[in-house]
């Protein structure tokens, strides 16, 4: 988070908690808290612990982005290993601890396991058959194409993209959208699924009513 976007998400947490006080130097004792973490994470948590509590504090803020972080992390099964050589240990683990930070700050789809339909018989007799690498790439790929349908039909409406850019703090969405509950079963808190849907919606409306029209 940049020193302008903690002055952004001040302002955003003085209108959740109008009775909290808040000075120019507000934002600068923020951002010595929360400089590690993205805008959104931080507005997500902000609005979650408003919505319990009459005061938000800085590193209320702190522990709750790192809740939702491992909440995304649980979800992803990392059934594809780092490239580097296991034996550089330090490259290694750089590459585990960098895919997990893009997973939990919604960087990096969240690959989920194996659906729970599929028992262990099934995957004995895939592993037999040499077909479980080949099956989990298929999950992968399936998931890469539902990201990549979504952004297609909202790259359709410039006004829409604007909307997910101001959302997410970014230009490049790759179409991802968190699940609905974590490993755990919990619902998950993250502010940008319910409005990436939203647009999704919207632009999935749009496309129908233009086809419609066409017909």
């Amino acid at each position: 988070m940049t020193p302008d976007e903690t002055v952004i998400l001040a302002r955003y947490t003085r209108a959740l908690c109008p009775q909290q006080r808040f000075d120019e130097y507000t934002p600068d004792a923020w951002h010595d808290v929360l400089a590690d973490f993205t805008l959104d994470e931080a507005r997500t948590a902000a609005a979650a612990i408003a919505g319990r509590q009459a005061f938000v504090a800085p590193g209320e803020i702190a522990t709750e982005v790192r809740k939702q972080r491992r909440a995304l992390v649980s979800i992803d099964a990392e059934t594809e290993p780092p490239t580097a050589d296991p034996n550089n240990v330090p490259l290694y683990l750089r590459q585990v601890r960098t895919h997990r930070r893009n997973v939990a700050t919604g960087q990096t789809p969240a690959i989920p396991a194996l659906p729970a339909s599929i028992t262990e018989a099934d995957m004995s007799a895939m592993r037999q058959q040499d077909d479980l690498k080949t099956f989990r790439q298929q999950i992968t790929r399936d998931a890469a194409a539902r990201c990549a349908a979504r952004v297609q039909i909202v790259s359709r409406y410039p006004d829409l993209v604007e909307r997910v850019t101001t959302q997410l703090g970014r230009t490049n969405w790759n179409g991802y959208i968190s699940p609905e509950h974590d490993a755990t079963g919990r619902r998950n808190p993250c502010r940008n699924r319910a409005v990436l849907l939203e647009i999704l919606a919207e632009a999935d409306q749009r496309s129908a009513g233009t086809a419609g029209a066409a017909a």
